[in-house]
């Protein structure tokens, strides 16, 4: 069974054993673990690591399934007060007893009790929510091979437990700035899947990953976007990108409007938002464009949004279909006068035809969605790559181009015909700038225009 490395390694009936608990120069600490609690063990430390990641201030904490209580240690040492819980009774009991020996007994509280629980919620005014998801499938019938109390804490629910815990995040009650930590097990899949949270509107960051025998565990971060802030919303512009230089304040800016006039497009070509389409633009902050360039900013919401709405990408910056016809495009502007740099997204809702060329719309991929519901889809794509969430890590210029080129490898897996100055070549990659990278007769050359480059594809 691909999650036997993972099951606890239990001592004799009844006895508790003794590990000691460190990550990096964190600890170590001596924990207690009597033997139907999960032990501290390599998806700890992986979790544990991604936690020293985050930056910024410590407030309130809530780690669920504590188990012995090792994580709620590493918050509290760091400056988080906790409040922790377990549905295990010998797992609280032994936490208590470790968070005491640990002397952060005046920082952490364990309780008995968890999500799906009867009275269970989160408290009010939470900043953080923690938890390694439990990972072993639900026993069929009769086969449980493992104690009920164990079961209990360590098996996943049919529907998986990451959406019982999205079913009590209520708006209300969270700090509008709260982050979600969670070990997903992705590889192969869990019950407990990142997608309902993407679905439900929640930007989603990496914050660590690993390689584990045959599965591969992910640890993820979800927060709302802005804040839980709508966005500016507008029945009639004549540029998005216009409005946004006027927004003053700071935060997750954006800009959505339903009917745009004089829209720009590539080399200052128009862009009409036809009836039922979208136009929108997000402010960037200056610190994004300082690590990345803006053709990578480009290449990366592209990718972005073609991965949330399934369609595909023509380099370096059109939404197409598979067989070629446009249904949007991404633009970016800024310059040294401005403080950030904006990021402007056009999109058709229905097939047409507009100055004589077929167009598809978002119709063919997400169905009859109206565009504010699409602009949420669209929000929570661009906020995971690039909001600045005050606990969050930004993410790496590698890892964006990683997702420009798989973006872009996808496309043209579907069969596209490329030619530079008219002879024939083929895409290899994508630099740091978010430039392609194309071969001929064993040279590889940079190209930074669309222009020079026929992108056709094969029918």
């Amino acid at each position: 069974m691909h999650e036997e490395h993972r099951r606890p390694p239990l001592g004799a009936k009844g006895k508790s054993t003794l590990s000691k608990f460190e990550i990096g120069s964190a600890g170590p600490w001596e924990i207690t673990i009597p033997h139907t609690v999960y032990p501290p063990r390599e998806d700890t430390a992986l979790l544990g690591r991604a936690l020293l990641q985050l930056s910024g201030r410590c407030g309130r904490a809530v780690e669920i399934g504590c188990g012995s209580g090792a994580l709620s240690i590493l918050l509290a040492s760091i400056g988080w007060r906790v409040t922790a819980c377990d549905v295990n009774p010998f797992a609280v009991a032994a936490a208590r007893g470790n968070v005491e020996k640990a002397g952060f007994a005046d920082m952490v509280s364990i309780d008995e009790g968890g999500p799906g629980e009867p009275e269970w919620e989160l408290q009010k005014g939470v900043d953080l929510v923690v938890w390694n998801l439990p990972y072993l499938d639900p026993p069929e019938n009769d086969k449980a091979s493992l104690e009920h109390i164990e079961e209990a804490s360590m098996s996943d629910l049919p529907g998986g437990w990451s959406d019982k815990l999205l079913e009590v995040m209520d708006d209300e009650l969270i700090d509008p700035s709260c982050l979600v930590v969670l070990l997903h097990r992705t590889d192969p899949d869990s019950r407990s899947k990142p997608d309902s949270w993407i679905r439900n509107g929640w930007s989603c960051r990496q914050l660590n990953s690993m390689r584990l025998a045959d599965e591969r565990l992910e640890v993820l971060c979800y927060w709302r976007s802005g804040a839980g802030e709508s966005a500016m919303i507008m029945t009639e512009c004549e540029s998005t990108m216009d409005e946004a230089k006027r927004l003053i304040n700071g935060g997750w800016q954006r800009v959505l409007s339903l009917s745009q006039t004089s829209g720009r497009g590539r080399r200052g070509s128009s862009w009409q938002t036809q009836e039922g389409g979208l136009a929108c633009t997000w402010v960037l902050s200056g610190g994004t464009l300082e690590r990345h360039s803006p053709g990578l900013i480009q290449t990366s919401v592209g990718a972005a949004v073609s991965d949330a709405l399934g369609c595909y990408v023509k380099w370096p910056n059109d939404l197409v279909t598979e067989d070629g016809r446009k249904l949007g495009g991404v633009l970016v502007e800024g310059n040294s006068e401005d403080d950030g740099i904006r990021v402007g997204i056009g999109l058709n809702k229905r097939d047409s035809v507009i100055d004589g060329m077929t167009v598809a719309g978002w119709g063919e991929f997400v169905g009859e969605k109206t565009a504010i519901e699409v602009f949420d889809i669209l929000d929570s794509a661009i906020s995971s790559l690039f909001e600045e969430h005050s606990l969050v890590p930004p993410v790496e210029e590698e890892e964006l181009v990683a997702l420009s080129w798989k973006s872009l490898a996808r496309s043209l897996s579907t069969g596209v015909a490329l030619k530079s100055k008219g002879s024939p070549t083929r895409a290899v990659g994508l630099s740091s700038e978010g430039h392609l990278l194309i071969e001929f007769d064993g040279l590889v050359a940079t190209i930074d225009d669309i222009n020079t480059l026929d992108w056709n594809p094969i029918t």
